[in-house]
């Protein structure tokens, strides 16, 4: 589990155990004498604003009923960012912690290239259950501070995959940006959502190793390669990280959700940067018996996204295809059938799309919210209440006809309940 700086005590009990464990804490280190002097009155806030995070993450942690690590940022390069949890305050409340037998410190985080790196893990320990509600877990009385980072611009991927954030200076367009996202999490906040039995089953963890909790809706964009003509995607939402089929167990107003997407939207976008009418239809059944659907939408995505020639299949692509299509003959067969935008295949276009869409996204949210409709943004789809369905469908509708003048919008409805 990925340690969230941002969770704070909710409940006026658990603010109460946060404050004896962190007095606890300083009095252990007064009476080792790893301190000579006494912190300043500043600096004591941050101490035990960093015991409150840690204290909050690791009750969510013993919530999820696994044996899954906290992983904690150690490395300086990440911990002096700004924010007022992390800092060295932050790595002495994990050492006063761990020598008092409240948490073990599992591996040590590591650097395996320029830019990635592994975080240091930590686990709870039964000691700790006297200070603080672990048995059973007290995870609704924890709450999560927007995050004061609402806007990111990322540099390219590097070797490993990953892209680190770029300091910008504040213009007119990134304070546009934020306030987008401050008003869209302002929103979210104040909005009745829940995931059903939770209380019963305790807590998950998403595929990127953050908690999937109702409290965790505060988004940021992010904005890819250096540029903000490219991605824009929001992030951050804990129903971004659930499985499809586990979005059934979402309530927003107390009424199972519905979700509302653009099909087919990067190659229709691609249509409408090629000034080409768009066509009628699934535009990934090149077989026109929907054999290879799959295959094709990936294939056709990985041509938007490549600058350049595709040398060899995207992964778990291949297998969709019928046997005896060879990689030439697949990409032949697409930019056959899709000749008006085939020129833009290889030429890197996807980001700028992607930006497109993440667009058309928040114009969709802004509208939504104008009619008193509580929506969660899922890139190129929104999950609303099922009453909701038919008036996210017709607003997407109407979006992409404005960005496109064209009608042909595919938005299909999944319901989840």
């Amino acid at each position: 589990m990925m340690f969230d700086p941002q969770l704070r005590a909710k409940s006026a009990e658990l603010q109460v155990a946060v404050r004896g464990l962190a007095d606890i804490l300083l009095a252990h280190e007064a009476a080792s004498g790893t301190r000579k002097r006494a912190r300043k009155e500043a600096d004591a806030t941050k101490f035990c604003l960093a015991v409150e995070a840690l204290a909050c993450n690791l009750i969510l942690l013993k919530a999820t009923r696994s044996n899954s690590k906290l992983a904690v940022p150690r490395s300086h390069a990440v911990i002096w960012q700004g924010n007022a949890v992390l800092g060295q305050h932050f790595l002495v409340a994990i050492d006063l912690l761990s020598a008092m037998g409240f948490i073990a410190e599992g591996r040590r985080g590591y650097r395996f290239s320029d830019k990635a790196k592994m975080r240091s893990l930590v686990e709870p320990l039964e000691r700790l259950a006297d200070y603080l509600p672990l048995a059973p877990p007290e995870w609704r009385a924890i709450c999560q501070l927007d995050n004061p980072v609402l806007v990111i611009l990322k540099e390219g991927k590097d070797e490993d995959g990953n892209a680190a954030a770029i300091a910008y200076r504040s213009t007119a367009r990134s304070r546009k940006f934020e306030n987008q996202v401050r008003s869209i999490n302002r929103l979210l906040r104040e909005a009745d959502i829940e995931v059903v039995g939770q209380d019963d089953s305790g807590l998950s963890l998403g595929a990127d190793g953050q908690i999937i909790a109702p409290y965790r809706r505060s988004l940021r964009r992010i904005f890819n390669n250096g540029t903000w003509l490219h991605g824009g995607r929001l992030a951050a939402g804990f129903w971004m990280s659930m499985e499809r089929e586990e979005r059934r167990r979402i309530r927003i107003n107390g009424q199972p959700v519905a979700e509302v997407d653009y099909g087919q939207l990067f190659p229709r976008l691609a249509y409408v940067r090629a000034g080409a009418p768009q066509p009628e239809g699934d535009l990934y059944n090149v077989f026109r018996n929907g054999t290879g659907r799959d295959g094709c939408k990936k294939l056709m995505n990985a041509l938007l996204f490549s600058q350049g020639p595709l040398r060899n299949w995207p992964e778990d692509t291949h297998r969709h295809f019928p046997d005896g299509i060879n990689l030439r003959t697949a990409i032949e067969m697409l930019a056959a059938k899709h000749a008006p935008i085939a020129h833009l295949f290889g030429k890197g276009l996807g980001f700028q799309l992607m930006r497109i869409e993440s667009d058309m996204l928040i114009e969709v949210l802004t509208e939504l919210s104008a009619a008193g409709v509580i929506a969660l943004p899922l890139h190129d789809a929104v999950l609303v209440a099922e009453a909701h369905w038919s008036v996210a469908k017709e607003t997407m509708q109407a979006v992409f006809q404005r960005w496109s003048r064209s009608t042909c919008a595919i938005v299909s409805v999944k319901f989840h309940a």
